[in-house]
């Protein structure tokens, strides 16, 4: 497992306990937070003694609460997973960066609790009666969930949060003593620590953004955009009746009982064709905005971490929404797939056109988000990851010279846009070779952006900002996040691109394909579905 991969699975392992309670929580326990140090710091001061001991007392008894009550929540108030486990083992595991993430992460935690107690401390022996009270502390909130069945009491957690308690405790002194003298030494010891709060805050600010970009991407990945009518229906391939569920999302097929599976979240990706060199919005006659030339449905599936993407022939014959020249709404019409695009403005609506089609095509399976790129685009990607390699399946020297069929070629520029584009119109179906060599080029493409991307952390964004003028997405920046930390370890191979059964037929003008509706069912079910255990199975 790659480095950036084992820091974003840190991170996400992070994140995922905070989102048992709504941002906002965060937020006003941060504004709250940060409202009592400021009267701490900068008000209290100009106090009389007796009253400014009595309002820092108060302020950060009330800054402990807040923390504590933070911490329960996450840790103990979340869903009950019904089930309870011990784990005694500290140094158990694959110690990657992922676990490294984690136990910072947990660490770093409570080094506000234990700078907290230790102010709080009265008396002799203030170090330690603060370790011990910070023990007593993570000790309980490791019993409470394993009591109360909200997680596993675990040593290393144990062991962790203490010594993140300890850094504030000693943190704490530190400041004290630097703060109790004047002297280079202490001033310098000041400047120091108020660098490492500094530090530590925008470090809490960069994850808080990041969890906040995450959590409110997967609502937002989570939305169906499609207006198609789920239209899945229990059935046998053998004619016979179906059993019939109560439940919307089980349905039953030849014998068998299968659940819709909501860890999918479903991508329409598009290369348009336009005589333009950017993808251009035409709002002033219908029809005339460009066809969707490659069609493709990426399924990932956070249950598997796996990648499928669904190959959809551009001549596919499908319900689509007509439109007169003038843009008046003719109803739907049975038409080429790749035409739906045109009947829009060439961006946004052309692409939800496409949304609505694809998606009734699939008998109304959700899709969550769309790119749609000028096929122009794919020489700029193709070189930004550093060419792609792939063996010319036919002769296509007509086209480049180095296309001789068998020649394993590194497409560089152009070459990989004719490698992609490129069919022979005077040949019937010569759309299905075409689809073939996308197919190659995708799996071989997404094998180099990997290495790519391992040797340049920020190529996505560069090549994000590049592509604006040859991209429409719904992707925003929160969608970009949540996607790009889920896809980090998903595998995606060559059996994980289909393309759908169909049969090629001559049309009174263009080359017409029709999609085998009973494959196409199984393959719904197969992608969309996970086959319920009967009782008396096991797993």
């Amino acid at each position: 497992m790659g480095v950036l991969t084992s820091i974003s699975r840190g991170l996400e392992a992070v994140s995922t306990p905070l989102g048992v309670l709504p941002d906002m929580v965060y937020a006003a326990a941060a504004a709250s937070f940060l409202l009592l140090l400021i009267v701490y710091v900068f008000v209290t001061p100009s106090w009389r003694e007796k009253k400014r001991k009595r309002g820092r007392a108060i302020c950060v008894w009330l800054m402990f609460a807040i923390y504590v009550l933070l911490i329960l929540a996450v840790t103990i108030l979340g869903k009950r997973t019904g089930d309870s486990a011990v784990d005694m083992g500290i140094f158990t595991g694959s110690w990657v960066m992922e676990t490294l993430v984690k136990v910072a992460a947990g660490t770093v935690a409570f080094v506000p609790l234990g700078a907290l107690i230790m102010i709080l401390m009265k008396g002799k022996y203030q170090a330690a009666k603060s370790i011990g009270a910070s023990f007593a502390l993570a000790l309980c909130v490791e019993i409470l969930q394993l009591v109360l069945k909200t997680g596993v009491f675990d040593l290393g957690n144990l062991l962790f949060h203490t010594i993140g308690a300890g850094i504030g405790i000693v943190f704490v002194i530190v400041w004290k003593y630097a703060f109790s003298r004047k002297s280079a030494f202490s001033y310098a010891m000041r400047l120091m620590l108020s660098i490492l709060i500094v530090l530590m805050l925008l470090e809490t600010a960069a994850f808080g953004a990041y969890h906040v970009l995450r959590t409110t991407g997967q609502e937002h990945m989570d939305e169906n955009i499609s207006v198609a009518e789920n239209q899945m229906i229990s059935k046998n391939t053998d004619g016979s009746d179906a059993k019939v569920s109560s439940d919307p999302d089980v349905i039953w097929y030849n014998g068998k009982a299968y659940r819709y599976n909501h860890d999918l979240v479903t991508m329409l990706v598009m290369g348009i064709d336009q005589e333009s060199d950017t993808i251009e919005e035409k709002d002033d006659v219908s029809g005339e905005s460009g066809q969707a030339d490659s069609i493709f449905l990426m399924v990932m599936d956070k249950s598997k971490d796996e990648i499928k993407m669904i190959s959809i022939s551009r001549d596919t014959m499908t319900q689509i929404k007509t439109f007169d020249y003038k843009g008046n709404y003719l109803g739907k019409s049975k038409n080429h797939l790749g035409l739906a695009y045109s009947f829009g403005d060439g961006k946004v609506t052309s692409c939800q056109y496409m949304v609505d089609a694809v998606s009734n095509l699939f008998y109304g399976m959700p899709i969550n988000g769309y790119v749609a790129l000028n096929m122009n685009a794919v020489a700029m990607i193709n070189d930004a990851v550093g060419g792609v390699t792939v063996t010319v399946p036919e002769d296509m020297t007509q086209v480049d010279p180095s296309f001789a069929e068998g020649a394993a070629v590194t497409l560089t520029g152009d070459q990989a846009l004719k490698f992609t584009r490129y069919r022979d119109t005077e040949k019937d179906f010569s759309n299905n070779s075409r689809m073939e060599r996308q197919k190659q080029y995708l799996v071989n493409f997404m094998g180099q952006a990997v290495k790519a991307m391992k040797e340049d952390m920020s190529l996505p964004v560069s090549l994000y900002q590049s592509l604006t003028d040859d991209m429409v997405t719904n992707l925003s920046l929160d969608r970009s996040v949540y996607l790009a930390t889920e896809a980090m370890d998903m595998h995606f191979t060559a059996d994980g691109i289909v393309s759908l059964k169909a049969k090629s037929k001559k049309g009174s003008v263009y080359d017409e394909v029709y999609v085998d509706d009973d494959a196409l069912y199984d393959l719904i079910i197969q992608t969309f579905y996970t086959e319920e255990q009967s009782e008396g199975e096991s797993k």
